[in-house]
């Protein structure tokens, strides 16, 4: 089956949108006045949690339309998409440990600290860029521009 060209362009569109909104406030505000301002922190938690969720609705979408599989979790549809060769190793590990992310911050696991927000402003919105741009890949493999 083919991909819905109209939600992979949504939801890639959504993730490129929270990581440019978040590469802004760092470079407008700063480390410091982000660690130091509760309500940044919570506002960056937010699109950090929702850009992920974009990315699992697309791990779900493609393993559903391209693979014929329906995963039991994000987890085990990385892990289809990377046994299809959609994904490298380390693809599927960067973004096993994004999902792990946004289930703390969703589920409240463990207490996620101002300093690791924004070490994964400075360090980690590259990898959310890059799901979106595999996902724009594998439209143009269908024969839909992306």
């Amino acid at each position: 089956m083919a991909l819905d060209r109209e939600r992979v362009i949504r939801r890639t569109s959504y993730i490129r949108e929270q990581t440019t909104v978040l590469r802004r406030l760092l470079t407008e505000r700063g480390k410091e006045a982000i660690l130091q301002d509760p309500w940044l922190i919570s506002a960056v938690k937010y699109k950090l949690q929702t850009a992920i969720e974009a990315c699992i609705d697309l791990t779900y979408h493609v393993c559903a339309k391209r693979l014929g599989q329906v995963p039991e979790d994000a987890r085990d549809g990385l892990r289809r998409l990377k046994e299809s060769g959609l994904l490298s190793d380390a693809e599927q590990a960067k973004y096993g440990d994004m999902v792990g992310f946004r289930n703390r911050l969703v589920h409240g696991y463990q207490e996620v600290s101002a300093e690791h927000i924004v070490a994964i402003l400075q360090e980690d919105l590259g990898d959310l860029d890059l799901f979106a741009e595999i996902m724009l890949r594998l439209l143009s493999e269908e024969g839909s521009p992306g």
